[in-house]
C-alpha cells in the first residue's frame, strides 16, 4: 500500500519529508534546502495537475540526469492514483493468498516422521522456488534418511542442518545468477528501495549492504573503490585520534625542581616527561578455505589502505596451515598486485580450514608479535576440523596478547546453530561481518 495512504491528503510537509525521505534512501542526493525549495515550488502550481506537480518537485530535487529513472519509480510508487492504488492492493491480495498456500505446501512436503521441519517462512519460500528436480531431489533425500537403519527422532535436528544449509546454498547461487544476468525481476519491474528488489545500482549505500559473497565481478571495481574510500577515511579518523591527543607526558617534579634552582628554587618553569606513544600491534589472521576467501580478500583490501596508518601491523592467511603474507601488503605495489601474488604463490589459498593448527603455528613461528600490546583480528566463520583442539589453541593465543577480535561472516541469526560460534565468542569478542558496512562499523571502532 503506498506511504501516501497512511498520511492526512493536507499534510503536504509530511508527505514531502516522506518522499526525499525515499529518494536518500535510493542514493540521490537531496538536501534540507532543496526539500524547501520544492514546497515553495509546490505552492506556485496547480497542484491538481499532476503534471505540474511532478514537474516541480523534478526541478526542485533532481540535479543529475541519471537521478531522473529513480525519481520517476519513487513518484510513481508513492504518489499513486486511486485507480492504481486499489489495482496494486488486490494484485497484493492475490498474492499473498497464493504466498501462504506456498508456504502450507512446502511445509507439508518437507516433513520427518510425519512432523514439519522447523523452518522460517523465509526457508520455505526459498524452497518453493527452487526448480521441481532440485526439489524433489531434496525430498528423496528426506525419504532416505527417514527410512534407514537405526534413524530415530533424536536425529531431526541434524536433518534440519542439513535442510537449511543447502537452502541457503541455492539461495546464494540464485541470487549471484540473478545478478550476473544482468538483473532480476524484482528489479525489472521498478521495486523500489527497501522493499524486496531495489534495483541494481541503488547506490554505494545499497552495495555496502549486500553480502560480500554475492558481490560479483560486474560489482567488483565499485566494491574496490568504496573499500579505499572508506579505508581512507578509517585511517585519517585514526590520525585525528592521535593528534588530537596531549602533546607531553605527566609533570616531571624532578627536573622542573632542577631547572627552576637558578630562580632560587620558584618554580617558573614546568618541565613534563615525554610522552609516551602507542605501540599497539595488530595480528590480522584471514581464514582463506573455500567457504571464506571471498570474505578474506575484502578484508585484505580494507587493511591495505591502512599499512601507512597502523605502523606495526602483521598479516596471515590460514586454511589448513599459517602463511605469513605480510611483506606482501607492505609492498608498495598496487592492491591488485598484492592479490595476484598472495593467491598465485598461496599454498593455502581455497583449502579446508585446520584453525587449531594455524594458531599453534602462529605462537611457535611468531612469538615476538603476541604480547600484551597486541590486537589480533580474526576473519573466520569459525567452522573448523578439530574443534576442541581449536578452541584449547584460541585459549593459549587469549592469554597472550591484548585482545582478540573476531569478524565473522556468517549472519546473526546462523550462530546459534553452530557449536564452533558458540564456543569462541565465549573466549573472544565476536562481531557479524558479512557486508562492508559491518566490517567498516567493527573496525573503526577497534583500531
Amino acid at each position: 500500500m503506498p506511504l501516501k495512504e497512511k498520511l492526512p491528503d493536507s499534510h503536504l510537509e509530511e508527505n514531502l519529508v516522506t518522499f526525499t525521505n525515499l529518494l536518500r534512501q535510493a542514493g540521490v542526493p537531496v538536501s534540507t534546502t532543496e526539500a524547501m525549495d520544492a514546497l515553495n515550488a509546490l505552492q506556485q502550481v496547480d497542484m491538481s495537475s499532476r503534471e505540474e506537480f511532478k514537474t516541480a518537485l523534478q526541478a526542485a530535487l533532481i540535479k543529475n540526469r541519471r537521478d531522473q529513472g529513480y525519481f520517476n519509480r519513487l513518484f510513481d510508487y508513492f504518489f499513486a492514483s486511486p485507480e492504481t492504488r486499489i489495482r496494486e492492493e488486490k494484485k497484493a491480495a492475490v498474492y499473498k493468498k497464493k504466498y501462504e498456500a506456498g508456504l502450507d505446501q512446502a511445509s507439508k512436503e518437507l516433513q520427518f516422521k510425519g512432523e514439519s521441519l522447523q523452518l522460517s517462512a523465509s526457508e520455505l519460500a526459498q524452497y518453493n522456488s527452487m526448480s521441481p528436480e532440485q526439489r524433489e531431489r531434496l525430498q528423496v533425500f528426506m525419504h532416505k534418511t527417514e527410512t534407514g537403519v537405526n534413524v530415530e527422532e533424536r536425529f531431526r535436528p541434524i536433518l534440519e542442518a542439513v535442510v537449511k544449509s543447502h537452502l541457503r546454498y541455492c539461495r546464494t547461487n540464485q541470487n549471484r545468477d540473478k545478478k550476473e544476468g544482468g538483473s532480476s525481476s524484482a528489479s525489472a519491474s521498478g521495486a523500489v528501495p527497501g522493499g524486496s528488489g531495489s534495483g541494481p545500482g541503488s547506490g554505494r549505500a545499497a552495495l555496502s549492504e549486500m553480502d560480500m559473497q554475492a558481490i560479483t565481478a560486474s560489482k567488483l571495481p565499485e566494491a574496490e573503490q568504496l573499500l579505499q574510500r572508506l579505508s581512507k577515511k578509517l585511517a585519517i579518523q585514526i590520525l585525528r585520534r592521535r593528534r588530537s591527543g596531549p602533546r607531553s607526558g605527566p609533570l616531571d617534579l624532578r627536573r622542573s625542581l632542577r631547572d627552576n634552582m637558578r630562580y632560587g628554587g620558584t618554580i617558573f618553569k614546568l618541565k613534563h616527561k615525554p610522552r609516551r606513544r602507542s605501540r599497539e600491534q595488530i595480528v590480522l589472521l584471514c581464514d582463506v578455505s573455500a567457504s571464506m576467501q571471498h570474505y578474506s580478500t575484502f578484508v585484505i583490501q580494507f587493511m591495505h589502505g591502512l599499512r601507512e596508518t597502523v605502523r606495526e601491523f602483521s598479516c596471515f592467511s590460514f586454511s589448513d596451515d599459517l602463511e605469513n603474507i605480510t611483506p606482501d601488503l607492505k609492498n608498495r605495489g598496487g592492491l591488485q598486485q598484492l592479490l595476484d601474488r598472495v593467491i598465485r604463490r598461496s599454498d593455502t589459498w581455497g583449502g579446508g580450514t585446520n584453525l587449531g593448527l594455524s594458531l599453534r603455528s602462529l605462537m611457535e613461528k611468531y612469538p615476538d608479535l603476541l604480547n600484551r600490546r597486541t590486537s589480533v583480528i580474526v576473519v573466520s566463520d569459525t567452522r573448523t576440523i578439530a574443534l576442541d583442539y581449536s578452541i584449547k589453541e584460541l585459549g593459549r593465543l587469549k592469554d597472550r596478547v591484548r585482545r582478540i577480535v573476531w569478524l565473522n561472516p556468517l549472519p546473526g541469526e546462523q550462530w546459534p546453530e553452530y557449536r564452533s560460534v558458540q564456543s569462541m565468542s565465549a573466549l573472544v569478542e565476536m562481531w557479524p561481518c558479512n557486508t562492508i558496512s559491518q566490517l567498516e562499523a567493527v573496525l573503526s571502532g577497534r583500531l
